[in-house]
């Protein structure tokens, strides 16, 4: 017997391309003499699947198959015009189409939303919006197959975020009809959760939408032009609350009316280990101060100025612009510089959030993670 995934519609030989009508009429035939098409793929030992696909013309016929379907039906009539019609396609063909038909049967199973379904479509739109943000902030595209150039997609958050991450996925079911499954611990013991999106047509519906594959650091990242140019407030805030749920931190006070918040993100920077004059802090000498940022100058500047003008993180300018559309007015600034293991300094950066704006955020549902409302609210009055 042939080996299993090799009996039907993939089988490695050539095929013969028929004219749909004919190759319909040829199945039908062979199938009446055994009573229906399941029972003709008993009797030729092959996945009823195939003998469907056969018949509705989506994948052409291996020459054996047709063969033995011709010598069933028995109708000489039949096996002439197939033998003026019917055109031989060589192995190559045939795995290269079989490789086609395949992946629009995956794609056939997820939902990638048009930009015309998400401007009509009000809670689509917001709930896209809001995978493409927890992507952004606690995500990634990574390239699966480099043969290939298939990419997926993974979404990771700390070990107690357990309502953010089903909150995630949710979103996936509803927005592309695709389950990234209970969560999954890395291999590494970190203290955290994962999930994966092993579709590349999800992946490649995010890399177009401002999700770029690799290193997010080290990119010009941007929230998508149709979370941009809404003129609805509840996109908006579908797009900031994975932000504020995924880079955001409370800071508590003695006092509650000083409690804080803030959301960080970091932008590599050309800036290498040799070229800053500035000392680095005595106990970590991997991190420049924003204090020591403010006091040190580069090429006659304020290194501090230089960074800011010219190492800033476009999806964090993107974020700040949507909150002041919510009357919410984060202060954005550099924190430190951090030194990475090739050698080039980071910058790391928060949107601050003063006493008055940290309350909105809860009232305004930007933030929904139970610890930081929690630590919110105990500020609240």
């Amino acid at each position: 017997m042939p080996e299993r995934g090799t009996r039907g519609a993939y089988r490695k030989e050539d095929r013969v391309q028929l004219p749909v009508e004919l190759q319909k009429e040829l199945v039908e035939k062979a199938a009446s003499k055994y009573g229906n098409c399941q029972e003709l793929a008993k009797h030729l030992n092959i996945p009823k699947s195939s003998v469907h696909y056969y018949r509705i013309g989506r994948l052409t016929m291996p020459v054996s198959v047709m063969e033995r379907m011709l010598e069933i039906a028995g109708d000489k009539d039949l096996k002439e015009r197939i033998a003026g019609r019917g055109i031989t396609k060589d192995r190559t063909w045939a795995n290269e189409y079989a490789v086609s038909i395949y992946r629009e049967m995956c794609r056939d199973n997820v939902r990638l939303p048009t930009r015309e379904e998400l401007e009509i479509d009000k809670e689509l739109r917001r709930k896209a919006a809001a995978v493409i943000s927890y992507v952004l902030a606690e995500g990634s595209v990574w390239l699966q197959k480099e043969e290939w150039g298939e990419c997926a997609v993974n979404i990771t958050f700390a070990l107690h975020e357990t309502d953010l991450y089903e909150h995630f996925r949710s979103l996936c079911k509803d927005v592309f009809l695709y389950d990234i499954g209970p969560p999954q611990k890395p291999g590494n013991g970190a203290a955290a959760i994962r999930g994966f999106i092993y579709s590349r047509f999800v992946a490649e519906w995010l890399i177009e939408n401002g999700v770029l594959p690799g290193e997010k650091s080290a990119r010009e990242l941007h929230l998508p032009s149709w979370v941009m140019n809404s003129s609805d407030n509840l996109t908006w805030i579908a797009a900031l609350q994975p932000w504020c749920d995924g880079e955001g931190c409370a800071h508590g006070s003695q006092s509650p009316l000083r409690i804080s918040f803030s959301i960080a993100q970091s932008r590599h920077t050309t800036l290498d280990l040799m070229t800053l004059p500035c000392p680095q802090t005595a106990n970590n000498p991997r991190k420049i101060t924003h204090s020591k940022l403010k006091l040190a100058s580069i090429y006659g500047f304020s290194l501090y100025d230089y960074c800011y003008s010219s190492f800033g993180s476009e999806v964090l300018e993107d974020v700040e612009t949507l909150f002041n559309r919510l009357d919410i007015l984060p202060i954005r600034e550099i924190v430190a510089l951090n030194l990475k293991d090739d050698g080039f300094w980071s910058c790391h950066w928060h949107l601050r959030f003063r006493a008055r704006d940290a309350r909105k955020l809860v009232r305004m549902a930007l933030v929904v993670q139970e610890r930081k409302v929690a630590a919110l609210e105990s500020g609240m009055i």
